[in-house]
């Protein structure tokens, strides 16, 4: 799922909460308010606007459609609600002010902004302020100072809600922007997985704490068999269905402090707390679970693995290179397999550790 698609989601949510909320005030407000006929009939219709598009939201039609309802009703109601105020309250019953319905003018800003480009949602924060500004200029010597007062209050107010609201919308652009480059500067764009620079900096991490405080892990390195002529016989875009395929059947079999990325091309890298031996399970594993998988394509998709357990005063370079020599022994004798540190080898490897 992408970020705009998440975020629609998210917006999705908070509408089908927030909806009903407001359609309950808006029926204790047509049942007990000694309103206009007329401003009963619009709070009717906006309250059918409001249970139609929380329908439409749980059916899951495209989120512009509710919105643009829910936007385009609160305008309407706005320009009503001024019209009433202005031409029944005011002048013809004398009231000094505006009504309530000023207070939900913020919301329907920031709903602007949340629906549409700043452009245009400043555009039309504009235009609302003029339909609202021109019903009042040809009446203005017959109001009086403090209906006059309230009037300018409204228009400042709506004038001040719109640039907070392109001031906000900005900051969060930006703050969005900069959070989707520093996660795209970690994440490998293809898989969605943790991509070389992060695996790097997760392999310093856990040498440096295993040193500190005695912990275990074990580096997992795998790499898929002839994928060249994989990527040949199917085609490129297949090849790379293909390896975002791998990462998702990964991601599957992992446990919840195990950290994956992919190192290069067609290469993978687990890092995974514990021995060798736990390390050799789950790189057995994920070798059946792929050999096994059915990729959509008539090529034979199988991959070679290299497991290398941390030793004290390991690099993260030796620490590779180990499970890159017993990857590439699994690719020599015969591919499709699992190789890991034998007792010897580890033996050796402690030898010539202390030799350096």
């Amino acid at each position: 799922m992408s970020a705009e698609q998440r975020f629609n989601e998210l917006k999705r949510r908070v509408y089908l909460f927030i909806l009903p909320t407001i359609a309950a005030a808006f029926t204790l407000n047509i049942l007990i308010a000694g309103e206009i006929l007329l401003m009963q009939i619009i709070h009717s219709v906006l309250l059918i606007g409001i249970v139609a598009c929380w329908v439409l939201l749980w059916t899951r039609v495209p989120l512009i459609v509710p919105e643009l309802i829910i936007l385009t009703s609160s305008l309407v109601y706005l320009l009503a609600a001024i019209l009433s105020s202005l031409f029944v309250d005011m002048l013809a019953e004398g009231e000094p002010g505006l009504g309530d319905f000023i207070l939900y003018m913020p919301l329907t800003l920031i709903l602007g902004f949340l629906i549409l480009e700043r452009k245009q949602a400043v555009i039309a924060c504009f235009t609302l302020l003029l339909f609202l500004i021109a019903p009042a200029v040809p009446v203005w010597g017959s109001l009086s100072r403090s209906q006059t007062d309230s009037l300018i209050t409204l228009y400042v107010s709506l004038f001040m809600y719109t640039f907070l609201s392109f001031l906000l919308h900005i900051l969060y652009r930006r703050r969005a922007d900069q959070r989707a480059i520093a996660r795209f500067a970690y994440i490998d764009a293809l898989t969605g997985a943790a991509n070389r620079h992060r695996v790097d900096g997760w392999l310093t991490e856990k040498v440096e704490q295993a040193d500190r405080d005695g912990t275990e892990f074990a580096v997992i390195l795998f790499d898929l068999d002839h994928f060249k002529k994989v990527n040949e016989g199917c085609g490129y875009k297949k090849g790379d269905d293909i390896i975002r395929q791998i990462a998702d059947l990964v991601r599957t079999e992992l446990g919840a402090g195990d950290l994956f990325g992919r190192w290069e091309d067609e290469e993978f890298v687990v890092i995974t707390d514990g021995e060798v031996p736990h390390a050799m399970e789950l790189a057995e594993r994920l070798r059946a679970a792929i050999g096994t998988h059915d990729f959509g394509t008539a090529c034979k998709v199988t991959a070679s693995f290299g497991v290398a357990g941390e030793l004290p005063g390991d690099t993260p370079e030796r620490l590779l290179n180990r499970a890159d020599e017993r990857m590439y022994h699994s690719k020599r004798t015969g591919r499709n397999r699992v190789t890991g540190e034998t007792a010897e080898d580890l033996k050796k490897t402690k030898n010539i550790d202390v030799s350096i």
